[in-house]
C-alpha cells in the first residue's frame, strides 16, 4: 500500500475513547494528524499551466471584491513545490476528470482516485483564487458550523453547505497545534426521504503546514486546514427517524506569498498581503447510508464537490463582516438545548423540486428520488450530491463520462457489488418523483408518536426493559427507513433501464411501499402493547 493510502486510512472512523484525553498526548495525536493531512493535500495536483509565485502579480486592485462566486477569478500563479516525498504522490491521482462548463463553472481542477480499502474511491479538487482574501475564507471556514449552531430547526436548519450543526459534543484546545470538536451534525432531504445524521470529529488548525511544504528560503504560507473524521461519541446514540452517514475529509486553504504577511499584525503597512491568490484544496469520499449504492453516490461526486465551492462563496463574499465562531455563543447554546430536547425531526420543510436549478443546489446529499431535488448542499462531505440529477435530467449532464472510465471506475463498482450483497435490498438508482411515491414514501416515512416520551432513566428491572423497548423500536423505524431508500433507487433503476414500462415498476412499488408500512404498524402495535404491559407492571 503506497504512503498516500496509507495517510488516507488516517481519516478513518474513531471511537471517543480512543482519543487521547489529555493535553500532552492530544496535542501531539493531533499534529501528527495534521502532518497526515499535509501530505494528502500537498498529493493534489495544482492546476496546468500558470506561472511560478515568483513572477506573478495580483490581479485585484484591493482585498474581497468578490461580492459572489461569479465575480471570483482564478489566478495563474502557483505555490512552490512541496518536497519531493509529497510531490511524486501527485502522479496516484492520474489526469483530472472533465467536466462541463455548467457543472463547473470556476474551472476547478477535479481527481479521482480508487480507495484500496474497498470503500470507495477518494475525490480531489484543487483551485487558485483571486477575488477573496484568505483571512475572509478562513473566518467564513471558522463561522461556518457555528452559524448553524446558533439556530433552531429540523435537520440541517441554518446549513451554508447543506449539513448543519445540532450539537457540540466536545471542544478541545490542547495547546496551539489546533481545535478538536465532536459535533453531531444533520441534513435534510425534501419530500419523502430520510433525514440524514453524521456524528463527527473536526479538526482545525491554523498551525498545521511544515517544511514539507515549501523548500529553501521561502516561508510556510498562512493557512487553514480542516479534517473530518466519522466519531463514535457516548452522548450522540443514534437518533429514531435519521439514517446515519459518514464522511471523511481534509479542506485546506493556503496563500500564494506574493506579497508576504508580516509576522505581527502590528507590522502590517497597508494589506497588499491579502491581494495574495488563495489556493483551495479537498479531499473527500462519503456514505449517506441507507442502502444507497456506492457507484451512485461517485457518479454526482465530480460535479458536486466543484459546486460546492460555488454556494460557499455564495455565502461569503458579500458578508462585510463575518463574526467570530463564538460571538453568539449564548444563542448556539439555547439552540442545541432545544434540539437535545427534540424527540423526533421535524417534518422537511415545503420545497419546490423545480424552483431551485441544480447549479444552484451544489454539496454533498443533493437529491435522492425525483421529489427530493431541492437537495442538501453539504459540506466537506461533497461527494453524495446531485448524483440522480443526471438520471433525470440527462440532457443537462455535459460531462465526459468516459474520462471518469478508469481503474478507479472498477474498484468502485466492486464496492458497489459488495454493498449490494450486504445490503437488505439490491437498490441500484433513486427513484425519479411521481405523486404515488411521494404519497407512499410519505406514509411510511411518518414516525409514530405514540412511544415517544423520553426514555426511563431508572435502574430498575421495568426500567431497563422500557429502554430496550424503546431502542428496538428505533431499530425497527431504521430498518424500515432503510428498505424504503432501497425500493426508490430500485424503482429508478428501472426506469432507467426500461421507462416504457413505468406504470408497472411504479406498481410494484407502490406494493413493496404498502407491505412495508402494513410490517411496520404490526411490529409497532407488538411493541406497543408490551411497552404498556410492562408499564402496567410497574403500577401495580
Amino acid at each position: 500500500m503506497s504512503e498516500l493510502h496509507k495517510a488516507l486510512e488516517q481519516l478513518g472512523p474513531i471511537d471517543w475513547a480512543d482519543v487521547p484525553q489529555d493535553d500532552n498526548s492530544l496535542n501531539s495525536w493531533m499534529k501528527k494528524l495534521f502532518e497526515t493531512g499535509e501530505l494528502i493535500c500537498n498529493s493534489v495536483p495544482p492546476p496546468a499551466g500558470g506561472n511560478d509565485f515568483e513572477q506573478s502579480q495580483p490581479t485585484q486592485p484591493k482585498p474581497d471584491t468578490a461580492k459572489s462566486s461569479k465575480e471570483v477569478v482564478n489566478s495563474d500563479a502557483r505555490p512552490v513545490a512541496p518536497h519531493p516525498e509529497h510531490g511524486d504522490l501527485q502522479k496516484s491521482w492520474g489526469k483530472p476528470i472533465k467536466l462541463g462548463a455548467k457543472e463547473n463553472p470556476l474551472g476547478i481542477s477535479v481527481y479521482k482516485m480508487a480507495a484500496k480499502d474497498r470503500h470507495g474511491a477518494w475525490f480531489a479538487r484543487r483551485q487558485v483564487l483571486e477575488g477573496i482574501s484568505i483571512t475572509k475564507v478562513r473566518r467564513a471556514m471558522q463561522r461556518e458550523f457555528a452559524e448553524s449552531l446558533a439556530q433552531s430547526g429540523g435537520p440541517g436548519a441554518g446549513n451554508v453547505r447543506g449539513i448543519g450543526g445540532d450539537r457540540r459534543l466536545d471542544k478541545k484546545e490542547p495547546g496551539d497545534v489546533g481545535k478538536l470538536e465532536a459535533l453531531q451534525l444533520s441534513a435534510q432531504f425534501p419530500g419523502p426521504t430520510t433525514p440524514r445524521e453524521f456524528i463527527t470529529l473536526l479538526l482545525t488548525s491554523e498551525n498545521a503546514l511544515s517544511n514539507k511544504t515549501t523548500q529553501d528560503k521561502h516561508p510556510i504560507p498562512r493557512h487553514y486546514m480542516v479534517i473530518s473524521k466519522p466519531l463514535t461519541h457516548p452522548e450522540a446514540s443514534d437518533r429514531e427517524g435519521y439514517v446515519k452517514g459518514t464522511y471523511e475529509s481534509v479542506e485546506m486553504i493556503r496563500e500564494i506569498p506574493l506579497n508576504p504577511a508580516p509576522e505581527k499584525e502590528d507590522d502590517a503597512k497597508g494589506d497588499k498581503h491579502e491581494l495574495n491568490p488563495v489556493e483551495w484544496i479537498m479531499i473527500t469520499r462519503s456514505d449517506p447510508g441507507g442502502g444507497i449504492p456506492r457507484f451512485m453516490v461517485e457518479r454526482g461526486t465530480p460535479g458536486s464537490i466543484a459546486a460546492d465551492v460555488s454556494k460557499f462563496l455564495d455565502w461569503a463574499c458579500p458578508k462585510d463582516e463575518i463574526p467570530d465562531a463564538d460571538a453568539d455563543e449564548d444563542k448556539q447554546q439555547e439552540a442545541q438545548s432545544q434540539t437535545v430536547n427534540q424527540k423526533t425531526p421535524p417534518a422537511a420543510p415545503q420545497q419546490n423540486a423545480q424552483a431551485q436549478p441544480a447549479q444552484q443546489q451544489g454539496g454533498i446529499i443533493a437529491s435522492l428520488t425525483g421529489a427530493v431535488e431541492a437537495g442538501i448542499e453539504a459540506y466537506a462531505p461533497a461527494s453524495v450530491a446531485n448524483y440522480t440529477h443526471a438520471y433525470m435530467h440527462p440532457e443537462d449532464d455535459t460531462s465526459d463520462s468516459s474520462s471518469s472510465s478508469d481503474s478507479s471506475d472498477a474498484a468502485s463498482f466492486a464496492s458497489a457489488r459488495d454493498h449490494h450483497d450486504l445490503g437488505d435490498h439490491p437498490a441500484e438508482k433513486p427513484a425519479h418523483g411521481g405523486t404515488a411515491v411521494a404519497a407512499s414514501t410519505d406514509t411510511l416515512g411518518a414516525t409514530s408518536t405514540t412511544s415517544s416520551t423520553t426514555l426511563p432513566m431508572g435502574s430498575s428491572p421495568h426500567d431497563k426493559e422500557l429502554r430496550k423497548i424503546d431502542k428496538d423500536r428505533a431499530k425497527i423505524e431504521a430498518k424500515i427507513h432503510k428498505k424504503q431508500d432501497a425500493e426508490a433507487v430500485k424503482l429508478a433503476s428501472h426506469k432507467e433501464k426500461d421507462p416504457e414500462d413505468v406504470a408497472k415498476y411504479q406498481e410494484k412499488y407502490d406494493t413493496a411501499m404498502a407491505k412495508l408500512q402494513e410490517k411496520r404498524e404490526k411490529e409497532l402495535a407488538k411493541l406497543e402493547h408490551k411497552r404498556e404491559k410492562e408499564i402496567s407492571k410497574a403500577q401495580r
